[in-house]
């Protein structure tokens, strides 16, 4: 679908009411599944925390992933196919956001700077815990939520920028793990000599080189806590051996991990 005309749809949302009918997140044991074609009157948003599916939406068949954001307009039909090989991890948002054009499209998108993510998780916080003035800060996060998505379509990524961006926050969810660039590759269903390529192409670096910054950054805070031992900062930041992230740490920072602490530590 081009992005001209799911900017132009998304452009024809009035927004004169903003409110949450249901929010949800569950994975593939969950008994919320619809597995049968069905539409609703409200949008749908959908965020892919794990997983992989096909989707089938009006006369359009599209592949969803990692990181996924899949918005079904209001009363387009669908039917959700998930890949069981897969842990699927989903949160699900139905929201009146008021008038709209006719659209016969589901829109997809990859969430290539996180924000989706945390807007999403913000949102089930605050419709799940009984706070002030909930409804008030959802509605503020809806209106958000398609300002997010205006912005994406009114900026488009290519596919591979939008692949190693996948790549980028499954390192930041997942950086204390130690995981081959072959799992990496399967995350965005590339080979690993072409992810290697467009990943160090688009940082500069390698995947694990990625990984050990992302790591290092989050030591430097746990540094900071002068009752954390270098061994248990370590292993939290997925370093098996100390020795091996002092050394790695100088390497990069060039400095050692106590030298930063006592710089940077209340005397």
């Amino acid at each position: 679908m081009q992005a001209s005309r799911a900017l132009a749809f998304l452009e024809s949302i009035a927004m004169e009411r903003t409110s949450l009918q249901f929010c949800e997140q569950f994975d593939d044991k969950s008994c919320i599944w619809n597995f049968q074609r069905h539409s609703h009157p409200y949008f749908e948003f959908i965020f892919f925390l794990e997983g992989k599916a096909n989707i089938e939406a009006g006369e359009d068949s599209l592949d969803v992933a990692l990181f996924d954001v899949l918005v079904y307009p209001p009363g387009l039909p669908h039917i959700d196919h998930l890949d069981l090989d897969h842990r699927q991890e989903i949160i699900c948002l139905w929201a009146d956001l008021g008038s709209c054009a006719t659209f016969d499209h589901a829109i997809l998108l990859s969430d290539h700077r996180g924000a989706f993510r945390q807007l999403f998780e913000a949102i089930y916080i605050e419709f799940t815990r009984n706070r002030p003035f909930a409804q008030e800060v959802i509605s503020c996060q809806l209106r958000t939520l398609v300002w997010l998505l205006r912005q994406h379509f009114a900026e488009p990524l290519t596919a591979t920028q939008t692949q190693v961006e996948r790549c980028l926050n499954y390192i930041h969810e997942n950086y204390a793990r130690d995981f081959p660039v072959e799992l990496l590759a399967k995350q965005v269903y590339v080979s690993p000599s072409y992810l290697f390529r467009i990943f160090r192409k688009k940082t500069g670096m390698t995947p694990v080189r990625y990984r050990n910054l992302v790591r290092l950054d989050k030591a430097k805070l746990l540094l900071l806590d002068r009752a954390l031992k270098m061994e248990e900062i370590a292993e939290r930041v997925g370093f098996e051996d100390a020795k091996y992230f002092a050394r790695v740490f100088k390497r990069e920072t060039g400095t050692s991990p106590s030298d930063f602490r006592s710089r940077n530590g209340h005397s």
